[in-house]
């Protein structure tokens, strides 16, 4: 028999095949869930346009302040933003920058998402332009149907000569 060759289906004992019931009760329930979430993910919810507001404090190991300001589109499994963000350090000054970003999410009303995008500013006390990029991991989430809260974080690369890592939360509404 064929399958008698895929040992984690029918291991060999003592030269026999052995059935492996746990381990097919596992494999089924596993492919049973990702139909379910690829069922899920067929029927999305209808397109979404937020005004996000998102804060972030500085830490011990960075004294960044983050405040932004912007725009966020969920639509056909896509997300886009753009943020007008204020970047405060005690250390390099303060700067107003520009952030895009796009990439790809799951449009429910929990929307966890993950995308890339560019920063591109001006820093007033060193009167010097600045750019940066940086991968996001967020996550949008639906209280009411004009209301949410959205949780996300940033590594910033290339920013005042370091790597930052930011979390951001943050209030969204939706029309």
């Amino acid at each position: 028999m064929i399958l008698n060759r895929f040992t984690p289906f029918f291991p060999l004992q003592n030269k026999r095949p052995k059935c492996n019931h746990r381990y097919i009760q596992f494999t089924a329930s596993l492919l049973l869930s990702f139909s379910l979430l690829s069922d899920a993910a067929a029927n999305p919810e209808p397109d979404k346009y937020y005004a996000r507001i998102a804060h972030n404090i500085s830490t011990d190991k960075n004294d960044l302040d983050v405040t932004s300001l912007g725009v966020v589109s969920l639509k056909n499994n896509m997300i886009g933003h753009a943020d007008l963000t204020f970047l405060g350090s005690d250390q390099d000054g303060d700067a107003l920058v520009l952030d895009l970003g796009a990439g790809l999410a799951f449009n429910w009303y929990v929307s966890p998402y993950l995308s890339i995008g560019v920063s591109l500013g001006y820093n007033w006390d060193r009167s010097e332009y600045i750019a940066a990029y940086y991968p996001e991991v967020g996550i949008i989430v639906d209280v009411t149907k004009a209301f949410g809260i959205s949780f996300s974080g940033k590594r910033y690369y290339n920013l005042y000569d370091d790597d930052e890592d930011i979390i951001m939360l943050g209030l969204v509404f939706r029309k």
